[in-house]
């Protein structure tokens, strides 16, 4: 099927599809006016016949082209849900961890800690209080959001030496 004026092609330039606007043949050269679909900038193009035969069509004006693959949709469709899942979810490391924080835990990370504009704290508690899922959920929970450039964790010496024969 012929290329006409008002489709939308790919391939005429390389950042992004385009609606072509006016076709004129000149010889053995085609010119091509046309309008970007993303930028909406407007261009003339002066290309070969067998170039302009191999440009890809990829709608008629008032249709839908489903030639894609279902499977690469479904998995962006479902990395775009991860991605931005901590935005609906306010428990988010709670739900997507294998523990099951305490009550006084998870308001210590989603009430006193998240909240805080700049996130510089040094958090102490008694023993066995949980700590380590606290500190746990609130990393969890920045990595996600994209908020952690660099964390630093210090622990008893003694500690350190004990976890490293493990």
């Amino acid at each position: 099927m012929p290329i006409e004026p008002g489709q939308i092609v790919k391939n005429l330039i390389p950042t992004e599809p385009v609606t072509v606007n006016q076709i004129q043949p000149l010889g053995t050269m085609v010119s091509i006016k046309f309008t970007g679909v993303n930028t909406n900038r407007a261009n003339t193009k002066v290309i070969s016949k067998e170039d302009f035969e191999s440009l890809e069509m990829l709608s008629q004006e008032g249709t839908f082209n489903f030639k894609g693959d279902p499977t690469r949709f479904g998995l962006f469709a479902e990395a775009e849900r991860i991605n931005s899942a901590y935005q609906f979810d306010p428990l988010f490391a709670v739900n997507c961890s294998i523990v099951d924080p305490l009550p006084h835990q998870v308001e210590a990370v989603y009430k006193f800690l998240l909240p805080l504009p700049k996130i510089r704290f040094l958090l102490a508690d008694d023993t066995g209080a949980g700590k380590t899922i606290m500190t746990g959920l609130l990393i969890k929970e920045l990595m996600m959001r994209g908020l952690a450039e660099r964390i630093l964790i210090v622990t008893p010496g003694g500690l350190t030496k004990a976890m490293a024969g493990r």
